[in-house]
């Protein structure tokens, strides 16, 4: 049985660069998405292809999705490349396992080759790459008032009476708990896409482990399932992702 493991295995070196098969399989994903780019707009028809049909579909998809999220049509026009370029990357990179003979191909003895987001460090860059990102917007729209939605320092300025005091202090407390709340949430975004594909990765490597007789035919509707997992996953996160980044992007009463 192949070696199970939370940390992507070392498969040469750059210098001082540790390159794992997480990062190796991720600049492939990328080479994937950057080909996909250039073969949509190498050729843009009036009559397009079935290629062309479904590149516009899934564009024209995630941006009706944020227009009825934003109900502003520049900010879902400029954030449409940003979501549908998370969506691409998660989906590839949960489907990365399924293309043929990928798995089989090893470099220095360790497997060339995994899901980027069956990988912990790839998730939360992602998540960190979105709940920043929402940050930047809040700040550019507000800055201030941003940055007073977490550190609230406005009751400690107004403390004119000991009853003033018990108030700064609660409001003071609510900042922290919408800090830990930022933090949760590159934790549950991140945990949640890692653990459904790390999982499916585990139950495919111990069914084709078990016995020649596993090995081919009885993991075919767990690959079946893996794909349809992977492609919700990718929905999901792409769905969470304009959830948190819509919160900062329009006013909100509380910010």
């Amino acid at each position: 049985m192949q070696e199970i493991s939370l940390v992507p295995e070392v498969i040469f070196k750059i210098g001082n660069f540790d390159v794992n098969n997480a990062v190796f399989a991720t600049l492939f994903v990328t080479i994937i998405i950057l080909t996909i780019a250039f073969l949509t707009t190498r050729k843009l028809s009036l009559i397009p292809s079935y290629f062309q049909i479904a590149i516009e579909g899934m564009v024209s998809f995630f941006y009706t999705m944020l227009l009825d999220t934003y109900g502003n049509k520049k900010l879902a026009k400029s954030h449409t490349a940003l979501i549908v370029s998370l969506f691409l990357f998660v989906l590839i990179s949960n489907q990365f396992s399924f293309i043929p003979l990928v798995q089989s191909i090893t470099i220095n003895g360790i497997i060339g080759f995994k899901p980027p987001t069956a990988h912990l460090s790839q998730t939360v860059a992602l998540a960190i790459i979105v709940v920043g990102f929402s940050h930047y917007l809040g700040f550019k729209l507000s800055p201030l008032k941003h940055i007073g939605h977490y550190i609230k320092l406005e009751s400690v300025l107004k403390i004119r009476k000991p009853g003033d005091i018990g108030m700064a202090f609660l409001d003071i407390f609510l900042g922290i708990l919408e800090l830990m709340g930022e933090v949760a949430k590159i934790i549950s975004l991140s945990c949640r896409l890692f653990g459904n594909i790390f999982a499916g990765e585990v139950m495919i490597a111990v069914l084709v482990s078990l016995s020649i007789y596993t090995s081919y035919i009885v993991p075919v509707p767990f690959y079946v399932l893996g794909v349809f997992v992977g492609g919700i996953q990718a929905l999901v996160f792409a769905y969470l992702a304009t959830s948190f980044i819509s919160a900062m992007a329009i006013p909100h009463e509380t910010h």
